[in-house]
């Protein structure tokens, strides 16, 4: 998990405290982002592969002002707070994409929010670009721990 800090204007105003992005570490040295948390609130997306033809015939390469090399994901609405996550970065919207710069050790992040427009299908719109500067990484536990992304008060009287 890597930490970041909010330095753009729509970073500061869409996640406050900054975020924390959970990632699976590919075999190539890439990144898939898995999660995004809010550092100060309890809130969390759970993300999924997006498709560039989702956006519009040139995807993210036909959206103005948009990295079109950037990684693609989807917040999944059914997911942990999903459709809270979609609300609050791109209001009216009912699904969001992110797209991630690279993800690395060190290095600053932008993600970028598109949003659908219910009213007019078909349609996407730039929702925000939100840049963040590098804070920190988390290590995850091995498996023969607990997983901190595990709600262990779910069950108080059963063994673990």
């Amino acid at each position: 998990m890597f930490s970041y800090d909010p330095i753009s204007a729509d970073a500061r105003r869409l996640t406050g405290a900054g975020l924390t992005v959970l990632f699976d570490q590919g075999l190539m040295g890439g990144a898939r982002p898995i999660k995004v948390l809010a550092t100060g609130v309890p809130a969390q997306a759970l993300l999924i592969k997006g498709k560039d033809r989702d956006l519009g015939p040139m995807g993210l390469a036909g959206l103005e002002g948009v990295d079109a090399d950037a990684a693609l994901y989807e917040v999944d609405p059914g997911a942990e707070q999903g459709k809270i996550y979609v609300r609050a970065f791109c209001p009216r919207a009912t699904r969001l994409w992110l797209s991630f710069s690279r993800i690395a050790v060190r290095r600053d992040l932008r993600i970028q929010a598109f949003g659908d427009d219910p009213k007019a299908p078909g349609t996407v719109r730039v929702c925000g670009t939100l840049d963040f500067s590098w804070r920190g990484e988390w290590k995850l536990p091995d498996s023969h721990r607990p997983d901190p992304m595990e709600d262990w008060t779910d069950n108080l009287n059963g063994a673990r």
